[in-house]
């Protein structure tokens, strides 16, 4: 079985896969301060309430973009399972071994949870796409026809904004990521939903179709041909509501980061 970690900056996502098939997966809270027996600890009893023996696992590997927690979990893994974990770096890319390459220009500025949602989304297509990642911060990952990936726009994410203005206003709450029933708020909580969770379906839909003009300056790919994908834990919140996305994948991360473990950690 095959160990992977994907540690974002509020979520960690642990899941054991055997074969391509996600036997158990779990989501915990990223958290530096926990020690790697506390997180050895916690595994173990949400392992044993699914009578999954992690000991089994004979491949690991690690997408962090979270540099504090990334040796902890290391550490927890090798305690786990009895091997080293891989960590996913863009030095991988740079190796040529997987199908997807990076724009020179960009090489190495990339974080590792990007390029295993561009490799999930071309492993699923094989053609251009863009990936709408909706985490902490929101990201959009566009790779071309040739399996480059060409560019990345970062914004904050949907609970970061709304976390932002609960924060630093006085007299705003914080109310539930919802689409209203209308952008013309009648009261505090559909006003503050009309501007973040509507204001943010624009943002996306905007960005997306500006992303297909430049790729097909860049590339030649006609925005057409090119496959949009929404994945991360807050995707619900517009994939309900944009008729943009072609796919919707909240695994996707995991499954490219699955991808890449298959390609360059050999099967013991």
């Amino acid at each position: 079985m095959l160990f992977t970690v994907d540690i974002g900056n509020t979520n960690i996502v642990v899941s054991i896969f055997e074969g391509d098939t996600v036997k158990a997966s779990w989501r915990l809270a990223t958290d530096s301060n926990r020690t790697s027996d506390e997180y050895v600890a916690h595994l173990m009893i949400l392992s044993g309430k699914e009578n999954i023996n992690l000991e089994t696992c004979r491949r690991a590997i690690i997408s962090s973009v979270v540099p504090s927690i990334t040796e902890t979990f290391v550490f927890a893994v090798e305690k786990i399972c009895g091997v080293k974990p891989c960590v996913m770096t863009s030095d991988v890319m740079k190796r040529g071994l997987l199908p997807i390459g990076m724009n020179s220009a960009s090489a190495g500025e990339i974080g590792s949870d990007l390029i295993c949602d561009a490799m999930g989304a071309w492993n699923m297509y094989h053609c251009a796409n863009i990936v709408v990642d909706f985490g902490t911060a929101l990201t959009f990952t566009v790779t071309d026809s040739s399996g480059t990936i060409q560019g990345v726009s970062i914004a904050p994410g949907l609970r970061t904004a709304m976390r932002s203005l609960f924060l630093n206003t006085a007299q705003l709450p914080q109310v539930p990521l919802e689409s209203p029933a209308s952008s013309l708020g009648i009261n505090t909580i559909e006003s503050i939903q009309s501007g973040v969770v509507l204001g943010y379906k624009g943002l996306v839909e905007y960005l997306v179709s500006e992303m297909k003009k430049d790729l097909f300056h860049s590339t030649g790919d006609k925005p057409e041909t090119v496959k949009v994908i929404a994945t991360g834990g807050l995707n619900s919140v517009l994939s309900r509501i944009s008729s943009i996305f072609d796919d919707v994948d909240k695994d996707l991360t995991l499954k490219g980061l699955k991808v890449i473990a298959d390609r360059i950690i050999p099967e013991n």
